[in-house]
């Protein structure tokens, strides 16, 4: 490959927002505390069984109170913190220019050889790349076409000891 995969985009609320959830999902998905979580939620929904029948009234609001926060005030909670996240950020609205060939990604002049990645994950709308206990995150409409982003995505699943495609 000896033209290099152009890759443009701007870290705009939006991005920023998505890449939060891109990582948050994913890590949910692949984190031991994911059972702490699902353990929570089996005794919060056991503890509304338990109170209906007992007329314990106390912890059925309690145990509803967890259960409506876990299934409906989760996400837009997170959403918010993210949101105040993002306007304290010092690389709010900074466009990217990044290159990526079989040498690495360069990221604003800065090379991130193959060899320093540990994972790269393809997600449905953009890539996880890790490296150095961090991560950068590449939507994927920051490529100029879908050939570029397969480009890409073969490059990173021959160079990249750990390569996954989640859905």
């Amino acid at each position: 490959m000896s033209k290099s995969i152009e890759i443009n985009y701007t870290w705009d609320r939006e991005t920023f927002i998505e890449a939060s959830k891109a990582t948050y999902d994913f890590e949910l998905r692949h984190s031991p505390k994911r059972f702490f979580g699902w353990f929570f939620i089996a005794m919060t929904q056991f503890g509304v069984v338990g109170a209906l029948k007992k007329d314990a009234y106390a912890l059925l609001v309690i145990a509803t109170v967890l259960v409506i926060y876990w299934y409906a005030l989760r996400w837009p909670l997170r959403k918010l913190m993210i949101n105040k996240t993002f306007d304290t950020t010092e690389n709010k609205n900074h466009k990217f220019t990044m290159s990526a060939d079989t040498s690495g990604i360069i990221v604003d002049g800065t090379l991130l050889s193959w060899d320093s990645l540990t994972e790269v994950v393809s997600m449905p709308k953009g890539f996880l790349v890790f490296h150095s206990g961090s991560f950068l995150y590449i939507p994927k409409l920051a490529f100029k076409d879908s050939e570029s982003k397969d480009k890409f995505s073969h490059l990173a699943k021959e160079s990249v000891k750990s390569y996954r495609k989640e859905s």
